[in-house]
């Protein structure tokens, strides 16, 4: 038996799209020293190849992938879309503002110049900024029907030309923007490392992101030294947490065990104490703790120590400080701050925002106690709120058929703009009701990141079957345009940010690749700072660019007519 796979790869689009992934998938695993493809750039070059080759595919299939993907990633982006107000956030949305203008800007004046057409400027505008969300609402944009195109526009064409552009001026935004955060701290004469640290002392916080360990539990019995340093004090008076760096979370007198003593607890001689802290804490434990020796009780000891991810939802701790909460003081233990997926420097001044995932530990009753006054416990569940998706899909579809006339000037939102919003409500409904539209992490990133992958292999394959023409024609222009697209308007985010806003260096590169929506580039930085400082950058701009993004690929074709 003969197996044609050319043939078969011809009549059958699934084995094809996953043929595509399979080889992009594995060449976005190889590295050039110490940068990696990425799954994004490997797919779209081995559906490039294959388009080359003459592999076509249903167009639908990158449709429905497209949608997917723009809906996962306003899930993702409404917890803090609405909350990005409360510290730098005029600052953060005022610097993606001018890095995009800039950059359509410089689209629409080179693709006038050089008589590009509006496909191939979309195409530039995303593929310089490596937005695909760009790309999504611009080919939407076009699809919709809203706009009103001249009679030998041909839409097929300006798609092609939208894949193409984007296909050939990609990686030249990504390595573009990794070389310029790379080197603008020395061009400039910058210590990111000072620069990180100085923004740290001036918030309070750590100047990189410290190794945490969860906490344990050590039993000790109260000696005759310890005895009379109490001398008949209550543990409230006496502070055994800021002594220690450890919570009296139980006791033993007479035999019977005391759980969760209240602060007019006195100690006295020969009580067994059951202390739950880090083991840096355990360790640096006074010698009159260790008088009377350890213990090993297992009824004592037999705590059930839990860790969970609360979410912040509660409007009285949003925009409060983390030391508010005087974690410590109620025998809890922070592990970790999450936000849009960015973990953030584990310090004590960050400023809460509805949405973040603060993973803690400690015990059961008291983990629960702290979850119902700052939010709510995180469900660990595996299953997804498939009926809220959907309603929040189809109002997303309906937003999206919105048609808005200023005059003579009609601008439709289309489903790209539209399934956006409605991720972003159904996100930042998700974050206040834990109850409603629960989507597991883990089936959100594979939700976004399958179809980014598809959509894509879809671009990709399409883009392939006129890449050799295009570049005979235009080539070197689409390259040049996108190398200034991609370059020039971050340097005016940068001095905009540094003169204008007087940002932080550290947070302004940070809040530049999140402008940029890129993580690779946002890892330079950090790796550059030898800290986590820039995420918190990222993490202002990162949810209000993608929304701007998609609204600019839109805008773009707009302007063409």
């Amino acid at each position: 038996m003969i197996l044609d796979i050319g043939n078969m790869l011809h009549i059958n689009d699934v084995m094809l799209i996953f043929m595509v992934l399979v080889f992009g998938l594995l060449l976005g695993k190889v590295r050039l020293g110490n940068f990696q493809l990425g799954n994004t750039v490997g797919v779209m070059s081995s559906a490039l190849l294959f388009g080359h080759l003459g592999f076509t595919i249903n167009p639908a299939a990158g449709n429905i992938a497209f949608m997917m993907f723009i809906f996962a990633v306003g899930v993702e982006a409404g917890p803090h879309f609405f909350s990005v107000f409360l510290r730098d956030g005029l600052r953060y949305i005022s610097l993606s503002l001018v890095i995009l203008a800039t950059a359509m800007l410089l689209t629409y004046l080179f693709a006038s110049l050089f008589d590009l057409g509006p496909g191939l400027a979309a195409g530039i505008l995303a593929g310089a900024l490596t937005s695909t969300p760009a790309l999504v609402g611009a080919q939407d944009s076009l699809q919709s029907g809203y706009l009103t195109l001249p009679h030998n526009a041909s839409i097929s064409a300006m798609l092609d030309n939208m894949s193409v552009g984007y296909a050939l001026t990609y990686m030249i935004g990504l390595i573009g923007l990794i070389i310029l955060v790379r080197y603008l701290p020395s061009l400039f004469g910058l210590d990111l490392r000072a620069e990180s640290h100085k923004i740290a002392r001036e918030r309070g916080l750590g100047g990189g992101q410290s190794k945490t360990y969860l906490p344990i539990i050590r039993a000790y019995r109260v000696g005759p030294e310890m005895a009379r340093w109490i001398d008949g004090r209550s543990l409230r008076e006496t502070g055994i947490y800021p002594h220690t760096g450890c919570y009296v979370e139980r006791l033993r007198r007479n035999g019977i065990i005391v759980a969760s003593p209240d602060g007019n607890t006195v100690l006295q001689e020969g009580d067994d104490i059951a202390l739950l802290g880090y083991p840096e804490s355990h360790e640096k434990l006074d010698l009159s703790y260790r008088t009377g020796k350890e213990v090993f009780d297992r009824d004592l000891l037999d705590l059930q120590i839990v860790t969970e991810e609360i979410v912040v939802k509660n409007d009285n701790y949003v925009g409060r400080y983390l030391v508010e909460l005087n974690l410590t003081g109620k025998g809890c233990f922070l592990n970790s701050i999450v936000r849009s997926q960015i973990e953030m420097p584990l310090d004590r001044n960050i400023m809460l925002q509805k949405g973040d995932v603060l993973q803690i530990s400690g015990e059961r009753h008291r983990l629960e106690r702290l979850a119902s006054r700052i939010g709510f416990i995180s469900i660990h569940s595996q299953a997804s709120d498939l009926v809220a998706f959907s309603a929040f899909f189809i109002c997303g579809l309906l937003i999206g058929s919105i048609s808005l006339v200023f005059g003579h000037f009609q601008f439709g939102l289309g489903n790209a703009v539209g399934l956006l919003f409605g991720g972003i409500l159904m996100g930042y409904l998700g974050s206040t009701h834990p109850t409603m539209g629960y989507i597991p992490p883990g089936v959100l990133r594979f939700i976004k990141d399958l179809g980014l992958a598809l959509f894509m292999a879809s671009i990709g394959l399409k883009a392939g079957t006129g890449l050799a023409s295009h570049l005979n024609d235009t080539g070197w222009i689409v390259l040049v345009v996108g190398a200034l697209v991609a370059i020039i308007p971050v340097l005016v985010g940068y001095l905009f940010g540094i003169h204008v806003l007087k940002m932080n260096p550290a947070l302004l590169l940070g809040a530049i690749t999140g402008a940029r929506t890129s993580a690779p580039a946002m890892e330079v930085v950090n790796h550059l700072a030898d800290s986590s400082i820039p995420a918190l950058g990222y993490a202002g701009t990162y949810a209000v660019a993608n929304v701007m993004l998609t609204l600019a690929g839109a805008l773009m074709i707009s302007l063409w007519f």
